[in-house]
This record gives C-alpha cells, structure tokens and sequence, in this order.
C-alpha cells in the first residue's frame, strides 16, 4: 500500500504535467494566429501567394499536432520525412478514430486541406494563367463551404474568400489540437 507522501507525490507530477501541457497548447494557440497574420496579411489579394502561404501554415500547423501526439520536438527532416498528405492522413486519422462525439472537430475538412494542396502544388510547379487559378481557387472555396455546411458570404473578393477558408481550416486544426491536448493529459483526470 502506498503511502502519504508517495501519492502526494503522483498527484503533483500529474498536476505538473497537466500545467506543462496546458501552458504548451496556450503557446501552439497563439503561434498559429501569429502565422495566420504574419504570412497572409502581406499576400494582399495575390490568390497565388494566399494559397502558398495558407498551405505553410496549415503544414506546419499538421506538424505542430503530429509533434504533441507523438510527444517528440520534431518530425523527421531528410530521408525518411513525412509529405504533407501523410501528415494530414494521420492527423486525419486520430480525428476520425480518437476524437468521437457531437463536439469532435468535422475530420471531413481534411478533404478540403488535401485540396489546398492539390491547388498548391498546381501553382507551385507549373505557370498557370489568372484564370486557371481562379477557377482552382473557386473550387477550393467551394469545396470548402460544401464540407463545412456553410454558405458562401455575399459581396466578398475571390482573395477575402481564400483567406477565410484558411482561418477556418486553421480554426478546424486548432480544434483537433484542443482534443489532441486532452488525450495527451496524464489517465485518470
């Protein structure tokens, strides 16, 4: 049977864990609007700089959720690193499987994260007129509102609109990280 102190002495490791986890998901919180603001304010109305910043920041956002999950301090670099659609299956997968229930993030966003991809790599490797990207661009959005059960608001510029469909998969990533931070808290809290 185990002592006063002793469990005295669990209870206070696991109080500091939780302090330590907690005070590491108010700093993934912050860093994430940081980037949100840091690297899409600058991109103006550029449809092709909004969608390469946006996927650098949902990338790193990927990362940062993989990184706690795993409980290390950095994916892989080099040989045997992660591509962006296998940062977002796995992610994707412990959304789907580990975060049930009415208030569990919609996992059916990944669809429009792998989009923004598509549309990324697309302008990323290849000169593609204006109106190419547009029409990818409106797809993404599109494609975005339809996942999202939202609908498409009035008056808004093609840039305002890719702009909100980032924050809101960033929104989406930011909410798997809240859930991600309750599975990483010590058992029996």
């Amino acid at each position: 049977m185990k002592n006063k102190n002793d469990e005295d002495k669990i209870f206070l490791e696991k109080m500091d864990k939780r302090i330590r986890k907690t005070n590491q998901l108010a700093d993934d919180i912050i860093k994430l609007f940081e980037l949100l603001d840091q690297h899409l304010k600058p991109c103006g109305n550029d449809l092709t700089l909004l969608a390469i910043k946006g996927h650098l920041v949902i990338e790193s956002f990927l990362e940062m959720n993989l990184c706690r999950l795993l409980e290390i301090d950095a994916l892989p670099k080099g040989k045997g690193r992660l591509g962006f659609k296998q940062k977002l299956q796995l992610v994707e997968e412990v959304v789907k499987h580990r975060v049930p229930g009415p208030n569990s993030p919609n996992s059916s966003l990944c669809i429009v994260i792998d989009k923004l991809n598509d549309v990324r790599n697309s302008m990323a490797h290849k000169l593609t007129h204006q109106a190419e990207i547009e029409k990818d661009v409106e797809g993404l959005v599109k494609e975005y509102h339809l996942r999202a059960g939202k609908k498409l608001v009035a008056g808004q510029t093609l840039a305002e609109q890719l702009k909100g469909c980032i924050r809101e998969l960033c929104t989406f990533l930011c909410k798997a990280r809240v859930h991600f931070f309750k599975l990483e808290l010590p058992s029996s809290e």
